[in-house]
């Protein structure tokens, strides 16, 4: 408290009534900042964040190469410019999050961006020589969870999942409040399990896998199958289109997305009922299509499976915003700037 870390915010009581009443501590979050970066194949989402994870600013541009070399330049040049525009708060990490296995700074395989055993180390030099924060690379749907579990659905809930849907299929879990380590973190292995009656094809030729069955180039894909019957053209090619068209009566488009939200439900039944939870969170940029009227049996579906009187399952939506991604990056950050500064790694 001395040093201003953390500050007195209020008075609360004791579990059993009796004693001295507790004193609730919390971190100052306009004294600290953290930049969170979320690499895809395609975009670079860079945020400002203070220490409850509140985003400060906000960046995105193109990746101009899927080169490592040049990427990584490209990197530092963002990080650079939100070290630029820093206020008066001390910056105290920065946290990087891109898909695929991660191991400390090496990126095991990113199919995303084409990389194999590519090592960041470079750009921690680079960011470190100027004396700043170490970097803390993370999975981004690992860094979604740490988003969840510290400033999300954990500060109400002990036990819950994270699905992510969209170019790739995601999924973390927070079991007692502490998310749940494990050597497969980064596998994407729910994005291979079979969902009863889904028809779609993955990468790997696996017939109604998850993956075939919901990223979000799998529906697409589907829905312009059906409409090159009579169409020589290539829509849709978002999600927005394929909503839009939808909308104006398109029939394949309408089937793509009312097949989406079938599976999809089949999904969460069972990462939830595999992982003992009743809670689910669902991100990344395919949830948008649950918002489409052509989506109103998602709700019907959730319980396809079980039985009668099972307890219902209850799903948590987010916007799927990519800032997001960045912003689990900065959690990350502020998870290890924690450990750094209290010497526990009971977080």
């Amino acid at each position: 408290m001395k040093s201003g870390m953390i500050t007195e915010v209020r008075s609360g009581v004791s579990k059993t009534g009796m004693g001295r009443p507790t004193q609730l501590l919390a971190v100052p979050p306009d004294q600290h900042a953290f930049i969170g970066v979320n690499l895809t194949g395609t975009m670079i989402h860079c945020v400002r964040a203070d220490a409850n994870a509140r985003i400060l600013s906000r960046e995105a541009l193109p990746v101009e190469s899927h080169d490592p070399e040049d990427c990584l330049h490209q990197l530092c040049a963002v990080i650079r410019r939100q070290i630029e525009d820093q206020d008066d708060s001390q910056l105290e990490g920065i946290g990087i999050s891109l898909g695929g296995k991660i191991d400390s700074s090496r990126i095991k395989e990113n199919r995303f961006l084409g990389w194999k055993n590519v090592d960041l180390h470079s750009i921690t030099h680079e960011i470190n020589s100027s004396s700043h924060p170490d970097i803390e690379f993370v999975n981004d749907v690992t860094g979604l969870t740490m988003l969840e579990q510290w400033f999300g659905l954990g500060r109400k809930c002990e036990d819950f999942v994270v699905a992510t849907i969209g170019a790739g299929i995601g999924n973390g879990m927070v079991h007692n409040l502490r998310a749940v380590r494990s050597p497969l973190s980064g596998l994407g292995t729910t994005s291979h399990i079979p969902l009863a009656g889904a028809h779609g094809v993955c990468q790997y030729g696996h017939v109604g896998c998850a993956n075939g069955a919901l990223t979000l180039p799998a529906v697409l894909s589907r829905a312009q199958a059906g409409r090159a019957i009579t169409n020589s053209d290539s829509a849709p090619t978002s999600a927005e289109e394929l909503i839009n068209l939808a909308d104006y009566g398109d029939k394949s488009c309408r089937r793509a997305i009312i097949e989406f939200t079938e599976n999809l439900a089949i999904y969460v039944q069972t990462v939830a009922s595999a992982a003992l939870v009743l809670d689910v969170v669902l991100d990344g940029e395919g949830v948008c299509l649950l918002e489409s009227r052509w989506a109103d049996n998602f709700d019907k579906h959730l319980k396809s499976y079980g039985r009668p009187n099972d307890p219902r399952i209850r799903v948590h939506r987010r916007s799927g915003s990519f800032y997001r991604w960045a912003q689990g990056a900065a959690v990350a950050a502020i998870v290890k700037w924690l450990i750094r500064t209290t010497g526990s790694t009971k977080w």
